[in-house]
Parts: structure tokens; C-alpha cells; sequence
């Protein structure tokens, strides 16, 4: 074998090659994106840190639930401050204030919130004066849990993450104030941070860094940055291991995501600057009892990674000593690459970059196109000499043209991937539908395996169809002609991709389409490439060249094929010799003909290895971690209420774009990998639509609330008076076909009427109700016992003042929480007696007015009374409640000590009780039970 030869057979574009590079090109990729993926070790130098103190204060804050209007919420509450307080007390530039003194009103959508505080606030002084009292930097968690979790993630690592920075801190003192808010009531509405704006450290600073979690442990995420100053902050060279993206920010400005955190607060109230940072692997754990530190995903090391993501990033801002004007930047647009660097630009540097590609890209490639094309038919005509014989009317070439189908290969070439885009677009569509008839929530603990189906079809759908040949009268396409061709759509498909992602920055500002914006513009490039190539006749070996047919002189009679593409199969006759055949005959040169199998096999040395590099590793790594991302934040939204839709149809976009990029090369790709996966994907996808597709590592969520009615309340006042019970309804919200598999198994539900509908706050889902004989307790002096029909729940007045306004007057027993509802008519205003009387800024209420107001105390048994003013002088009904969310099994001593004065809630204890292992509850509310009575005045 010559040496040029066995170039050829290894880096020529043949299928061995091709099959090779890139199998080997795409394990390299997701090996990479899984692998980095993955949460790092801890390290044995902390640099300050003492991981094992805040493992252990993670272990005492997360021992049992507890949420805002718990007594557990107080012990809580006192061990934070207690450990506070010991570092406070050896170092004078670090202030405590147990903030027991902030009260806030604001309006959030259709209701109105009166909140008081209990943060806890630590101040560490700047060790620059000109930080002391503004330019400071704000660090937020809250230490408050829902009534059904622990809060290991949600937010229990975070707020041991807050007090090791304090202690740093204090030992190493920073330039600018570091201001903390450990707050308490962010699960029932963002309140503490509401309520930390009120209290005058609010004021010093610009810029915060606020830790979440909404999942189970992981790598946390920068899921929102308000601005590309505060986001250097998490540049590899001080945080060791980014994770960052910003799609996970346009899902929360778009709706996408609904949930909310204190993120929202700062920004829109206080108009700072800032960071989110927050778990959010493991959704399915996410407001129940396996938010607990034994399933943890990840245990010890995702703690530890938010606290060095934090010390990182915290570290920067403190001592962060740009101006002011220079620390904000533009609205950014940002993602990691392998846990190892973080790209960060800003969107309108985007904007531009696209606008230039969209303009000067097509006019360049147009003018390449026509440039190759005049060469080529230059070097044709340099080839064949002149011709001589008749000249036939543009009517007889035409039809002599069209006569011979020629054309059909040309046509073919061209439209084969846009009919492959098509009819892979129809397959994921018909694949997604099979998913939601067959199986829907299998993505939910099998959220890869469906990504792989979805890839198997992509490929299958694609890459056949860019094969399929065609038969013609004359010859076919080198394979570098077929791969500019398809490059050439490709191209025209991300210019259209491109152009639809501008468009979504100007209307917008979405900045998550950045990947269409790297991938037009590398196969541009590879485009280009392909025009050099085709210019300097890179068209397979030389040997290859030396070999093919040519004309010695002058032209035949007949047509001269001038497609460069087509070539005949075998020589042609000589013509029969007339009256018009020239003296000297005109003939092509003999020689050894290849035939058309190893014509097909011929290809360019290198040209092709470069163009696969340039438009296949960076789109695939950049989608393949978009993917990653929706695949763990995404699978398990369904159980919330989610669509369906949208969590499989991302995972075929997904996988459609995966196997895009290789379209190119696809038919020098061995037909056995299409065999490989069409036996993989009939496999895989007759499992999970078979399958069933909960277990106890990823059960599913249903949420509980029990609502007592009592006797309604008379238009005069009878504070004292006790209400009686008028039925007790037991309500589990979730997936409707599997919640009738749940509640034939609750004793309580038995031989019950049992009436299910469509929940209106969680769209998707369905709430089963049934009147309970298990009879909740709300603890406290006034219990008479267990089930007792007698319970004094709460006493309330409600007294009409005038035409236009009510006072209402209420309290709860063994309560926190109330609420006030407004049934058919809303009101304007409102004034709970004992606050300001103000409405923070920003967060007035609408025009509409409001229908709820919620009154959060921080003491026990407090009496609120409240006026509103109301539109209209006519009757306004309503409902007066209030709300308990402490049971038994996750209780401290929350009333006297004896029995029969805790709370008791018997119903949900029946749930954790008799729950399928797949399955698990979560509250529906921010209570467990809410007891309410009826008004009219």
C-alpha cells in the first residue's frame, strides 16, 4: 500500500474515519459533561472554613419541621442566635441585633400581607470607613422550613453556610460592611425579607448574595444575577467550581419556573444588585420529609459546595474595590463550561454580535458560493477546450435536460435535510404524545432514559433520510460536495435559529439562545472552509484525480455534463459518424475507471476532520449542558403541576439538537450505528412506556390540607363566643389517576363520598376531598382534647363601621397565622392596628384591589384587628380563618406539656402512615389545617 494511500484509508473522509471521530467525539463530550457534573471532594484545606461545626449546626436547625408558626420555629431561632452571638462576643466589629421590632404591610397579586419579623442580623464592620454605612453587601437565607420538611437544603445549608462566613469574616475582617439576614417566614410569601427592609442596616447595602434550595442537595446553581457586575464574583478564580446559567434566569422571568425567592425581594423593593444561588436536583424530595440530611443527594459534599461557592463569591464582593458605577454592568448573559470556567458577556454585546452575523454572514457566503462557481466553470472550460458543432436553442437543452432526470438528483441533494428536519420533527412529536398517552411520568425517575429514546429517533430519523440515494441517468456527488451542500442548509437552518433568537432578545431579553449563537457562527466558518476546499479542488486523493476520465480536445456532440457533482458511471460510446462529425475524432482518454462504490469511499485529507471540530464539539458541549440542566430541574415539575408538554418537548429539542451538528458527515457514518440504535431505541422506549415510574428514590408528591368549617360569624361583636364544628374535609391535590390509587388505602376515606376537580391553583392536578372523622387539634389552654367537636379555634368579630368600611377583629388559638377572605367583592385598603399603617414601595396593591389578607404574628394567641375600606356600599361576605401546621410525629413541646394540649393533626398522620413507599405529601398551604368561618355584613 502506498504511503498516500494509507493516509487516505485513515484520515481521508471515508466511513471508518468518519464512524471513528466522531463516536469518539461525542463519548469524549457527555463523558466530560456527566463526569463534571458531578459534586467535587472535599478538600483538606477549608481556607477557613469549618466544615465540621456547620455539619453539625446543620444536624441541631434540621432535627424536626419548622416552619414560622411552630414552637420548633423558636427553638430554631434561639440556637442560631445563641451561636451568633458567641462569635459577636469575641469580636467588636461584628453586631447582633435579634430584630424582634420589624413590621411590614405590602400587597403581593390579590393579596395583602401584615407580617412581623423575627431576623436574626448580624453586622460585620468594613474595615474601610467609606463602606460603613452604604456600598456594603448583603448575605440572605432564611432558617424557617415548610410544616412538612426538615429544610436541609431548603434552607438549612444555606443559613450554616451564613453563619461560618460570619465567623470568617470576623477573623478576617473585609473592606466593605458585610450585612447578614438570617430571616425568618420565607416559605409563607418572602416575609422576612420584607420585613428586614424595614430595620435601618437594610440601607447599607447595594448588593447581596441570597441562598436557596428547591430540590434535595446537588450542585447548587447560580439560577439569577440582576447585572454583570455582581456576577464576576463567580469567576474561577474565586470560585473553584462555577455552576452557573442563565436559562434557569429567563424560566423565572418568564413564568416558567413558579416559584419565587428573596431574590425578588431585594430587587424589586430595594433595587439591589445581586445573586441567587440554590439546589435544585432532586425536586421529588423538595417540601417533604426527604429533605433530611440522610437523603441528601450528594450527603457532606453538596453542603460543602455551597459553602465554597459562597466563601468564593462573598470574598470577591466584600472586597470588591471598583467604583460604584463600574460594579453593575449590563443585564448579563452567562454559563459554565465543566465546573472549570465561566463565560459571562453582556446581552447586548450578544445582540450585536447576532445583528453582524445575520447581515454580513449570508452576503459572504453568497459572494464565495459565486466565486467558486466561476471557477470552477473556468477550470471546466480550460479542461474541455472549445467547442464546435451545433448550437442547440435554449428551448432543446431545456427539454433535452429535462428529458433526462438529471435534475432529480440535484433536487434531492438539496432537499433531503429540510425532509429530514421535517420528518424528524413529526417522529419527536409522535414520540412525545407517546409518552404523555402511555406512560406520562416516567420522565419523572427516568428522565435520561427518555432523553436517549428521544436521541435514538433523532439520529435514526435524521441520518437515514440524509442517506437515502436516488437513482439518475447520470452519476452522483463526492462526498465533499454532499457534505457543503448539507452544511450549506445547515447553515441557512441556524441563520433562521439566529434570527428567531435576536428577536427574542429585543422583545425579551432572553439570553439562554446563546448556544445559536456560537453555532451559526461556526458553520459559517466550516461553510467557508468548504468553498476554499472546493476552490482548490480538495476533492479526495490525487491518485483519485489522475484517474479520472478526461477530454483530450475539443467537445462531443453530445452535451457536455456541466454539473461538477456528476460524472458517468461508465465511458461513453463513441458517436456514429455523420456529416457533421469533425475529421479528427474527439474521444476520452482511457484509463482505469473507479467504480462507483470507491468513488462514494473517496474523500479530502483533513479538510473534513477540521470542519467536523469546528461545528460539532462546541454546539454538543453547550447543549449537551443545557440538557443536563432541564433534564434535573425539569423531570420532576410534573408532580407541582408542570406540563407534560413542555418537560418532553424539551427533551426532544434536546435531543434533536444534539444530533444536528453531525448531519454534515452523517452518510460517512457506519449504517452498523444506526442499527446499534435503532435496537437500542425500540428497547428502551418499550420500557418506559411499560414501566411504572415512581419508587421511593423518586416518589411521587401529593399535597395535603384539612379544612374545618364552623359556624358562621354574626354581624355583631362576640368575641368569646365559641364556634362549633360543621364538618371536617380531608383534601390530598396531585396526579388524579394515581391519587385513586392512594386513597382507597387511607382507614379514613373508606366508604366516604369522595369528590375530585380540577385544582385551580396548581393547573394539572386534581383535589380529592372527603369528610374526615379525624378531627384535628390546635393545641394550646383552650384544647377540651383529642377529636373534640368543642376545640376553641379562634374568636373574631366583624363589625361594619361605616358605608365604606369593616373592622375585623380575630385571634387564633395556638395560632401565628390568619387570614381574612373576601368573597365577592374586593377591597381597597387595609390597616392592621399596632403597625405603621404604611405599605412598603413597590409592593402596593393593584387597581383590582384585594381579596385575602394575611396577618403573620410573632407571638402566640395575638389579637389582631383590622380595618379595611371597601369600593361599594353593599354587603361583602367572606371568611375569617386561621391556619395550624404542627402534628405529633414532628413536635417539640408546643403547648403545656401534657398530651392533650398539642396540636394534633390525626388526618395527616394517616397519610405518612398508610402512603404507598412511592409516594410522599407535602402541604398544600401554609397550613396543614385551616379552620374558617363564614361572614355577611
Amino acid at each position: 500500500m502506498k504511503v498516500s494511500e494509507w493516509i487516505a484509508s485513515v484520515l481521508g473522509f471515508r466511513t471508518i474515519p468518519t464512524t471513528i471521530i466522531v463516536a469518539l467525539a461525542y463519548l469524549a463530550i457527555f463523558t466530560s459533561v456527566f463526569v463534571t457534573d458531578q459534586l467535587p471532594k472535599i478538600p483538606k484545606n477549608r481556607k477557613g472554613l469549618n466544615f465540621e461545626e456547620a455539619y453539625s449546626d446543620l444536624h441541631h436547625i434540621t432535627a424536626q419541621p419548622h416552619p414560622y408558626h411552630s414552637h420548633a420555629n423558636e427553638v430554631v431561632h434561639s440556637y442560631i442566635l445563641s451561636r451568633i452571638q458567641d462569635v459577636a462576643s469575641r469580636y467588636p466589629h461584628v453586631h447582633v441585633v435579634n430584630d424582634l421590632t420589624s413590621n411590614a404591610s405590602w400587597a403581593t397579586g390579590s393579596y395583602g400581607v401584615y407580617f412581623e419579623g423575627t431576623n436574626i442580623l448580624v453586622k460585620v464592620d468594613g474595615s474601610d470607613n467609606r463602606y460603613l454605612k452604604s456600598g456594603g453587601i448583603l448575605f440572605s437565607a432564611h432558617y424557617d422550613s415548610v410544616s412538612t420538611a426538615p429544610g436541609v437544603t431548603d434552607d438549612g445549608m444555606g443559613v450554616v453556610t451564613l453563619m461560618q462566613l460570619i465567623e470568617y469574616f470576623a477573623k478576617n475582617r473585609p473592606k466593605r460592611t458585610a450585612v447578614f439576614n438570617i430571616n425568618n417566614g420565607e416559605e409563607g410569601g418572602l416575609n422576612g425579607a420584607h420585613a428586614f427592609l424595614k430595620h435601618p442596616w437594610a440601607n447599607i447595602s447595594d448588593t447581596f448574595l441570597n441562598l436557596e434550595g428547591a430540590s434535595a442537595g446537588g450542585r447548587p446553581i447560580l439560577f439569577r444575577a440582576t447585572s454583570t457586575g455582581p456576577l464576576l464574583s463567580f469567576l474561577p478564580k474565586y470560585v473553584p467550581h462555577p455552576h452557573a446559567n442563565v436559562l434557569s434566569a429567563d424560566a423565572f422571568s418568564r413564568g416558567v419556573i413558579r416559584s419565587a425567592t428573596d431574590y425578588t425581594v431585594y430587587t424589586q423593593r430595594a433595587n439591589m444588585e445581586g445573586l441567587d444561588l440554590a439546589f435544585y436536583k432532586g425536586r421529588s424530595k423538595y417540601h417533604t420529609k426527604y429533605d433530611a440530611i440522610p437523603f441528601t443527594e450528594g450527603h457532606e459534599k453538596s453542603l460543602w459546595s455551597m459553602m465554597e461557592a459562597s466563601r468564593g463569591a462573598g470574598l470577591a464582593l466584600v472586597n470588591d474595590e471598583r467604583k460604584e458605577e463600574n460594579r453593575k454592568g449590563g443585564i448579563p448573559v452567562y454559563f459554565d463550561l465543566f465546573a472549570a470556567a465561566l463565560i459571562v458577556f453582556s446581552l447586548s454585546a450578544m445582540f450585536t454580535f447576532n445583528v453582524v452575523f445575520l447581515v454580513v454572514g449570508p452576503i459572504v457566503l453568497i459572494l464565495l458560493v459565486v466565486v467558486d462557481h466561476i471557477l470552477q466553470h473556468s477550470r471546466r472550460q480550460q479542461e474541455n477546450g472549445s467547442v464546435h458543432g451545433p448550437v442547440n436553442s435554449i428551448f432543446q437543452d431545456l427539454w433535452a435536460w429535462l428529458i433526462e432526470f438529471g435534475w432529480l438528483a440535484g433536487v434531492w441533494r438539496w432537499a433531503k435535510f429540510w425532509l429530514a428536519v421535517v420528518v424528524t420533527i413529526g417522529l419527536q412529536t409522535l414520540l412525545v404524545l407517546g409518552f404523555i398517552k402511555l406512560n406520562p411520568f416516567i420522565v419523572y425517575s427516568s428522565p435520561y432514559l427518555v432523553l436517549l429514546s428521544d436521541l435514538c429517533l433523532a439520529y435514526l430519523s435524521l441520518v437515514l433520510i440524509l442517506r437515502l440515494p436516488i437513482s439518475a441517468p447520470r452519476g452522483f456527488s463526492l462526498p465533499e460536495q454532499q457534505k457543503q451542500t448539507v452544511l450549506i442548509q445547515l447553515y441557512t437552518f441556524t441563520w433562521a435559529l439566529l434570527l428567531l433568537s435576536t428577536i427574542a432578545i429585543s422583545k425579551a431579553n432572553i439570553g439562554g439562545l446563546y448556544f445559536i449563537s456560537v453555532w451559526n457562527a461556526l458553520v459559517f466558518v466550516a461553510c467557508v472552509l468548504g468553498c476554499v476546499e472546493d476552490m482548490f479542488k480538495a476533492h479526495g486523493t490525487q491518485s483519485e484525480l489522475a484517474n479520472r476520465p478526461r477530454v483530450r480536445f475539443g467537445a462531443p456532440p453530445q452535451r457536455v455534463e456541466a454539473e461538477e457533482e456528476e460524472e458517468e458511471e461508465e465511458p461513453s460510446e463513441e458517436a456514429e459518424a455523420t456529416e457533421h462529425t469533425p475529421l479528427i475524432q474527439q474521444h476520452q482518454q482511457p484509463g482505469p475507471s473507479l467504480r462507483r462504490s470507491e468513488k462514494e469511499e473517496s474523500g479530502a485529507i483533513g479538510w473534513w476532520i477540521l470542519q467536523l471540530l469546528i461545528i460539532v464539539p462546541a454546539p454538543v458541549i453547550l447543549v449537551s449542558q443545557i440538557g443536563n440542566l432541564l433534564m434535573d430541574a425539569m423531570a420532576q415539575t410534573l408532580a407541582d403541576g408542570s406540563s407534560a408538554v413542555t418537560v418532553y418537548a424539551a427533551a426532544s429539542l434536546i435531543a434533536f439538537l444534539l444530533v444536528l451538528p453531525l448531519t454534515p458527515f452523517s452518510f460517512k457514518i457506519h449504517l452498523g450505528v444506526a442499527a446499534i440504535f435503532g435496537a437500542v431505541f425500540i428497547v428502551i422506549t418499550a420500557y418506559a412506556w411499560l414501566v411504572f415510574p415512581f419508587s421511593q428514590d423518586a416518589p411521587l408528591k401529593v399535597f395535603f390540607e384539612q379544612k374545618v368549617v364552623l359556624d358562621d360569624v354574626s354581624s355583631a361583636a362576640n368575641m368569646g363566643n365559641e364556634f362549633g364544628v360543621q364538618s371536617v374535609v380531608t383534601a390530598l391535590t396531585g396526579a388524579k389517576y394515581y391519587l385513586q390509587k392512594i386513597i382507597p388505602k387511607l382507614p379514613s376515606a373508606a366508604q366516604k363520598d369522595i369528590t375530585c376537580h380540577p385544582d385551580t391553583a396548581k393547573p394539572g392536578l386534581w383535589t380529592c376531598e372527603w369528610n374526615s372523622d379525624l378531627i384535628p387539634v390546635p393545641g394550646g389552654q383552650g384544647s377540651s382534647g383529642p377529636g373534640s367537636m368543642k376545640d376553641a379555634w379562634f374568636t373574631t368579630a366583624v363589625i361594619r363601621r361605616n358605608a365604606t368600611s369593616a373592622r375585623f377583629i380575630i385571634q387564633g388559638q395556638n395560632s401565628r397565622l390568619c387570614h381574612i377572605y373576601f368573597d365577592n367583592r374586593r377591597i381597597r385598603e387595609y390597616v392592621v392596628h399596632g403597625s405603621d399603617g404604611n405599605i412598603q414601595n413597590n409592593f402596593e396593591s393593584s387597581g383590582s384591589g384585594l381579596n385575602e389578607i394575611r396577618l403573620w404574628s410573632r407571638t402566640w394567641n395575638r389579637e389582631f384587628e383590622v380595618d379595611v375600606e371597601l369600593n361599594q356600599n353593599d354587603e361583602l361576605k367572606g371568611r375569617v380563618a386561621c391556619d395550624w401546621a404542627e402534628y405529633e410525629s414532628a413536635t417539640v413541646d408546643n403547648g403545656s406539656g401534657l398530651s392533650q394540649k398539642k396540636a394534633k393533626i390525626p388526618a395527616f398522620e394517616e397519610v405518612l402512615s398508610f402512603l404507598p413507599k412511592w409516594a410522599v405529601v407535602s402541604k398544600t398551604a401554609e397550613g396543614l389545617v385551616q379552620a374558617s368561618s363564614s361572614f355577611t355584613i
